[in-house]
């Protein structure tokens, strides 16, 4: 059994005890294993603090406890707080190195409060030093290992205890590292040898940010950061407060209560999430919308809910920056989210209906500004230096469907 001290970093950087975790240790044949929450009384009965889960996990409740296989409902808030493929597989070798088991809670210590997000957990009740990012200098030397590491080559210790302390701690399946400088925080990726194939990821994720912010969806300030002969996607992460504090962040995918074998299929479900826990249901729910659009005008088929987060602010819960924007290149047309009935690209007469149901505002203007700033992708992958060749005019084409099937 291990036993967790649930931190929150607030706004003004200020650290407070929200609750405890306890976990089984991890059956040896299936990694399965039972968790248990409970809230501490100042946290539950403080006017200034919030629910981690406002739909699994509320303050008012006659009980404080709650109870899950694994982390799944209703504690999927520490789901979110793990690092996803790229970071576990990085934590889980430097484990094995050490001749230790890796484990949930050994990996949410190990997190040590550097990741994403405002949840910090500690072994004993003291309160924590968050560890910091790494400088941005050490990026090259992080892209060096990653490379490396991603092919399944262990780099040098000290090159590798590098990577372990910027990397491990980034969310994503693909290669990334946290940095600061002077500017701030960063999230920064890195081209993949495995998974981009034909494909310049980098320049078309960047390149998807650009129109997403030409659309009017509210993005991360991004730039194009070359290191050697590389190319990396800098990204400023939203996540930090002006006072070095954090806001909290919960997945749509926590929020929606998804796990193995239950699925959200449909943006109408995010919807649904979103209006009844936004502390702006309307607008957020109209930015929903401006974002669904924008998915299906660009072809961005990996919608799925870890793309989508909710940030808690002062005022309350509010949809996050869109993020982890791409064309697709998978060539499989279908989106993750259905529309309606339907997980094609939707024509103009579905989204006009979806936002009927939603009760959107000037769904036809929105529907407009969005198709408009994405016709414009060539022009942006050109000014961006994106390569692919066949692949870039297979994308570009794909699009250009997409936007016949939108238009009125």
């Amino acid at each position: 059994m291990s036993k967790l001290f649930v931190w929150v970093r607030l706004v003004d950087g200020t650290l407070r005890l929200a609750g405890e975790l306890a976990t089984t240790d991890p059956l040896a044949n299936s990694g399965r294993f039972q968790s248990e929450f409970e809230y501490t009384p100042q946290w539950s009965e403080d006017s200034a603090s919030f629910a981690l889960d406002p739909e699994s996990l509320p303050l008012k409740t006659s009980s404080r406890r709650f109870s899950a296989d694994l982390f799944n409902p209703p504690l999927g808030i520490f789901d979110d707080a793990l690092p996803d493929d790229w970071g576990r597989s990085l934590v889980a070798a430097a484990l094995r190195m050490e001749g230790r088991k890796s484990s949930p809670a050994e990996m949410l210590l190990r997190m040590r409060g550097g990741g994403t997000g405002a949840l910090l957990f500690t072994e004993t009740p003291t309160p924590p030093q968050p560890a910091a990012t790494v400088q941005s200098k050490a990026l090259p030397v992080l892209l060096a290992a990653a490379e490396k590491f991603e092919m399944g080559e262990l780099p040098p210790e000290d090159e590798f205890r590098k990577l372990l302390e910027g990397s491990s701690r980034a969310g994503g399946a693909r290669p990334k590292a946290l940095v600061h400088d002077a500017e701030g925080e960063w999230l920064v990726k890195f081209p993949s040898q495995k998974r981009d194939g034909p494909h310049d990821v980098i320049g078309l994720e960047a390149t998807c940010l650009e129109l997403a912010r030409r659309a009017g969806l509210e993005v991360p300030e991004s730039h194009l950061l070359k290191i050697g002969r590389r190319r990396t996607l800098k990204v400023r992460r939203f996540d930090i407060t002006p006072q070095n504090g954090r806001l909290h962040m919960m997945s749509l995918r926590t929020l929606c209560l998804e796990r193995p074998g239950v699925y959200v299929q449909a943006y109408s479900d995010l919807a649904q999430a979103v209006r009844k826990h936004s502390a702006a249901p309307k607008s957020d729910v109209a930015i929903l919308f401006r974002h669904m659009v924008f998915n299906a005008a660009v072809g961005n088929v990996d919608d799925h809910l870890k793309n989508f987060w909710m940030l808690a602010k002062p005022g309350g819960y509010r949809l996050a920056p869109a993020f982890d924007l791409l064309p697709d290149i998978t060539g499989r047309f279908e989106h993750t989210l259905s529309f309606r009935s339907s997980f094609a690209c939707p024509n103009h007469a579905d989204l006009m209906s979806i936002a009927d149901e939603w009760n959107v505002d000037a769904a036809r203007r929105i529907i407009s500004q969005v198709t408009k700033a994405v016709r414009t992708f060539a022009t942006i992958a050109r000014k961006l230096a994106v390569q692919g060749g066949e692949s870039l005019e297979h994308i570009s084409a794909d699009i250009r469907g997409r936007l016949t099937a939108m238009g009125d």
